[in-house]
């Protein structure tokens, strides 16, 4: 009798989302794994393998791990921020708000102090279902704020395409200047973070906050020369008026063209307030982009996904880390893009526009392609991850839905998993074949010790920073909003 192939890892009985190039999904299938990428994927009446071990996923969906297209790992020490500056009325009003306080707290975050709050942030975000996340670091009051963040990310088992930002405008305070010069000897120096998962990046945030448009190109063109990627946040909350002031009459995507910035893919951020005859030249330059949907929300824009869609393009999705929003859920997330775009539909015909074809609607099955290959391409991985597919990393997760929100016809499931599903129900998380969730547990971590020492470190930062004065007072003793304390 012919023996069956072997694999390391054979999980079976699952109903298997692949994201391949078919779309094709398995209702009762399996997915086996090997030195760390996928071997087969398929039905389980085809199953042809044996394994060392063999995970039985029970009707569960099986689906490649997500993407967390947009983020900031070291704001995690902002959590619950919303709440104490609601309501946002005014964007560039908030914006300047939230700088400054992230400003005082940089100078008190350390290697150490950022290593344990960004090391509760990765946990959070697996335990979630991701397997992969951007940064955008900023905050460089201390050099080294930067090398607690990415070990913890490293030291997690996440892939990552992190971007260290050089910021030298108005916009932030003055302790937090470099030139461009010092910058990217700080870019060069962080490429030691660089891995089979990790892409180290140099970035700027938006024009807004380089003092020297100039600097723009100088760092794009140092990001080529040193071999490491390259990303700006395409958002410009002044809705032109920023540019308008620099002597540039249209909008950011212009602007960055002029200064050789789509020459070839970048990352390009959230694109908020995109000019409609700038799409094209988005889609033209493979720029890579990543929708916040909870920050449209704020400003009320909702988010034109068909305008992207219509160009043939998938973007990603991003939770724009714990100070815009709590819920880093991706499952919310995905829920927050459908209802979005909706705005922005709804928007456009106000003003005389046309309903979208039905092709570029945000639906359960494009969400969760957004969610999970739109990801992987906004991060330059999607021929590592984003699918099940043969040769592709084992990166996957399993999510239960055994419970009564998906007790319905198996035609609504994936509709239930999108409308219905939470990040409580992610199971089992798998990079590169290693289970770093199991049971819903961290394997690599102790996960009270991590949220002990990150609870530790964001009270001292919170106290040496001042920013207790400023918090809501809900102690015992106090009253606040009218709500009595004791």
């Amino acid at each position: 009798m012919a023996l069956l192939p072997a694999c390391d890892t054979l999980i079976v009985n699952g109903y298997v989302i692949t994201m391949d190039g078919h779309r094709n999904v398995f209702t009762d299938g399996y997915v086996a794994m090997t030195d760390g990428e996928i071997t087969a994927v398929g039905r389980m009446d085809e199953l042809g393998h044996c394994a060392g071990e063999t995970i039985d996923a029970g009707g569960a969906v099986v689906m490649p791990g997500m993407v967390n297209g947009h983020n900031h790992l070291v704001q995690n020490m902002f959590r619950g921020y919303n709440d104490q500056r609601w309501p946002v009325l005014d964007i560039p009003a908030a914006v300047r708000s939230l700088i400054a306080e992230l400003f005082s707290i940089s100078a008190v975050m350390d290697e150490e102090r950022s290593y344990a709050i960004v090391r509760l942030h990765a946990l959070e975000m697996l335990k979630a279902g991701y397997v992969a996340t951007h940064d955008e670091h900023f905050t460089n009051v201390r050099k080294d704020s930067v090398d607690g963040s990415w070990r913890a990310l490293a030291e997690s088992g996440m892939r990552g395409f992190l971007c260290r930002c050089i910021v030298n405008s108005d916009k932030v305070p003055e302790a937090g200047h470099e030139n461009v010069e010092v910058g990217l000897q700080e870019v060069e120096r962080l490429r030691k973070f660089g891995s089979d998962r990790i892409r180290v990046a140099a970035s700027f945030v938006n024009y807004s906050f380089l003092e020297d448009p100039e600097d723009m190109r100088i760092i794009h063109e140092a990001a080529d020369a040193l071999g490491v990627g390259f990303g700006v946040d395409m958002t410009d909350n002044s809705r032109g008026a920023g540019l308008a002031a620099r002597g540039h009459d249209g909008g950011q995507v212009f602007y960055y063209a002029r200064y050789g910035l789509l020459d070839r893919p970048l990352y390009a951020g959230k694109a908020v307030n995109v000019l409609p005859e700038e799409f094209d030249l988005l889609a033209d330059a493979d720029a890579r982009c990543a929708l916040v949907p909870m920050l449209r929300f704020f400003d009320g824009a909702g988010l034109p996904l068909h305008r992207f869609l219509e160009r043939g393009m998938l973007p990603g999705l991003g939770t724009d880390a714990p100070l815009v929003t709590d819920c880093q859920d991706p499952f919310e997330v995905m829920r927050m893009t459908i209802l979005a775009q909706n705005i922005a539909v709804k928007n456009e015909l106000s003003s005389g526009g046309e309903k979208p074809a039905a092709a570029y609607w945000a639906t359960a099955e494009r969400v969760l392609e957004m969610a999970t290959l739109g990801g992987a391409s906004a991060l330059f991985m999607e021929d590592v991850t984003g699918s099940l597919e043969p040769g592709k990393a084992a990166d996957c997760i399993i999510v239960d839905i055994a419970g009564a929100e998906f007790a319905h016809a198996p035609q609504r499931r994936i509709g239930a998993l999108v409308w219905a599903g939470r990040a409580a129900q992610v199971r089992d998380v798998f990079v590169g074949g290693e289970r770093l969730i199991a049971d819903g547990r961290s394997t690599r971590w102790d996960e009270e010790t991590v949220t002990t020492e990150a609870a530790a470190a964001m009270a001292a930062m919170a106290r040496e920073a001042g920013l207790h004065s400023k918090m809501p007072a809900r102690s015992p003793g106090e009253s606040f909003r009218d709500w009595h304390y004791s």
